[in-house]
């Protein structure tokens, strides 16, 4: 190989390199919140096959306060809801959307586990990850497990008081 070649061979594999800029520095903070739920609208859709209970997009709202402010709102959609009744074992997905007045929003998604722990109580546990966000937050992402506990009324049958706690983390642009 003679010298201009290698010499254009050399350039040539170099300009990729060069035309790279540096990598952006990311910062990741350790996140938490607390959800007070108030309003809980009825599903679309409530049916039952055997002994499985299924809920197909139910609206909750409720006050938000955590990492991203002390004063904001929740609102969560279960796509999806299914509960065994015989062992009070169930699972849900849904989409989630958090509202920081005057900042922005940061929305996502969750999936998990629900578990009957009274005749009317119950926990669920699960994982979200949060992508799509707005305004002051946008390139924001967060991920991590929450759990929520909830309460229901014995004449109605309905849920009266619920609240979410999650954690994780934050990763900021």
């Amino acid at each position: 190989m003679n010298k201009k070649s290698l010499m254009l061979t050399v350039i040539l594999l170099a300009i990729p390199l060069i035309s790279i800029s540096p990598a952006k520095a990311i910062t990741k903070e350790p996140y938490w919140d607390h959800v007070e739920f108030d309003v809980f609208d009825f599903p679309s859709k409530l049916w039952y096959a055997d002994d499985i209970m299924h809920i197909k997009d139910m609206h909750w709202s409720g006050s938000y306060e955590g990492t991203l402010a002390d004063d904001g709102t929740f609102d969560v959609w279960f796509e999806h809801l299914s509960l065994n009744l015989k062992t009070g074992k169930g699972t849900y997905s849904g989409k989630w959307l958090i509202t920081i007045p005057g900042q922005g929003t940061l929305a996502g998604s969750a999936r998990g586990k629900l578990t009957v722990t009274g005749p009317l109580s119950g926990t669920t546990s699960g994982t979200y990850i949060g992508t799509d966000c707005t305004g002051s937050f946008e390139g924001i992402k967060k991920v991590g497990p929450y759990t929520l506990w909830y309460e229901m009324d014995p004449v109605t049958g309905w849920f009266i008081q619920a609240e979410l706690d999650a954690t994780g983390t934050i990763i900021y642009p």
